[in-house]
């Protein structure tokens, strides 16, 4: 199911102002996508992995991006793409297997080169289970910043041209620990050519398992900056260290060029309430 926000108002004639209104809205529209929680997507408790849920929200935002006439198609044909800097996951509440999720994405601003969503997650009842915020970075075909085309700013007007991406700081892992390497299986690999946002999630909750942390443990907020792309057979140097009320993860090259770093905290339950 699709559901979506913004267009022109009904019983109302297309007049200049309505037309020019369903083309460039005064507000930026959202746009919804169900899923349902796959049995593969789950831990052994039943219930959604976070990982599951950042693909949830992704593929929310490539049907945002189709729906209003940017398809796939037309980023390959041009050599441009989007790809995830920065994302914050906010999980409120378990996800079981077989709960229907409505997954709605609305743009909050640009600058020149990256873009900020936000997105909330609700059962079927619209009780709040998780929020989770992205920016986005526009590429080339090699992976440079490219500046956000005019026809994109036009249908994804957005509230905000002061946002600032903001930088994870984690500080250096502790003296002596050990890093764990890590070679980027081929099925973790995305149409893009490498490691895919979501994995690196089950990167860090693997290593929390092995610490004797639960991960699916809730409510719970991941933190995740993206520095670089990993490619299929690359190694990675990985180090977890606790820190503070969580986990700490930065994954680097064999070279000391980090490539991610990630952090998981105890989150607070808002109690499921929809203007959440």
């Amino acid at each position: 199911m699709i559901i979506t926000e913004g267009a022109r108002p009904a019983n109302r004639e297309p007049t200049r102002a309505t037309a020019a209104y369903a083309i460039i809205r005064a507000v930026p529209a959202t746009f919804t996508q169900r899923f349902q929680v796959r049995f593969d997507e789950c831990a052994s408790d039943g219930t959604a992995r976070a990982a599951a849920l950042l693909r949830y929200v992704i593929e929310t935002a490539f049907g945002h991006s189709t729906h209003e006439g940017f398809p796939l198609a037309w980023y390959n044909a041009r050599g441009l793409f989007w790809l995830v800097r920065r994302a914050h996951l906010d999980l409120h509440r378990p996800m079981p297997y077989g709960t229907a999720l409505d997954v709605t994405t609305e743009v909050l601003g640009f600058r020149r080169i990256w873009a900020r969503r936000r997105n909330t997650v609700r059962d079927t009842s619209s009780e709040m289970l998780a929020i989770v915020t992205m920016d986005w970075i526009f590429t080339d075909r090699a992976g440079n910043p490219a500046r956000i085309v005019p026809e994109m700013e036009a249908a994804f007007p957005g509230k905000s041209p002061r946002l600032e991406i903001e930088r994870l700081e984690l500080g250096d892992p502790p003296a002596g620990l050990e890093p764990l390497e890590y070679v980027v299986p081929a099925h973790q690999v995305d149409p893009r050519g490498h490691m895919n946002s979501a994995a690196y999630l089950d990167l860090l909750e693997d290593a929390l398992t092995d610490a004797g942390v639960d991960p699916q443990e809730r409510p719970a907020v991941y933190e995740l900056e993206y520095l670089r792309a990993a490619l299929p057979g690359e190694v990675l140097r990985r180090f977890v260290w606790q820190q503070n009320d969580g986990w700490a993860m930065v994954a680097s090259t064999p070279e000391g060029m980090p490539v991610v770093k990630a952090r998981r905290q105890r989150g607070t339950d808002f109690g499921g309430r929809a203007d959440a």
